[in-house]
């Protein structure tokens, strides 16, 4: 069989193929302006809390070395540059890690601090500033 036969034969079968999916690919259904306007919302809020810790400090040590500041390649880190912060809830503190700087306000709300790491004033150790609104 010459080589223009074969290649006659393969254009005939995927133009074949192309054919019988034609009516795959045409919708079936012309979306009216009216369907194009609609929207469907649902207002949801979400929340993620990390901790409880025992203390500010605790809070704010495991931020230092959370998925979100550290992460693994390739996925991680999530925000690098986020501001660590913590925060009082009901006798414990909570985590708190952003980059905005309206984040800072939320903490603040919230009697909460924000981490400062190897506070020489304090000989070395993890301490929170509270922030002040």
């Amino acid at each position: 069989m010459s080589v223009m036969k074969v290649g006659i034969f393969w254009m005939a079968v995927l133009t074949q193929q192309a054919r019988g999916a034609q009516p795959f690919l045409k919708p079936k259904t012309v979306a009216t302006a009216e369907d194009l306007t609609k929207v469907n919302v649902t207002n949801t809020f979400m929340e993620t809390k990390l901790g409880p810790f025992d203390t500010e400090a605790e809070a704010c040590d495991y931020c230092s070395t959370s998925y979100t500041k550290q992460g693994d390649a390739p996925a991680g880190p999530i925000a690098p540059k986020c501001v660590c912060m913590a925060y009082p809830d009901a006798g414990k503190f909570m985590m708190f890690c952003a980059t905005p700087p309206s984040a800072a306000g939320y903490v603040a709300d919230k009697k909460g601090c924000t981490c400062k790491y190897k506070d020489m004033e304090n000989m070395g150790k993890t301490t929170c500033k509270a922030i002040e609104a």
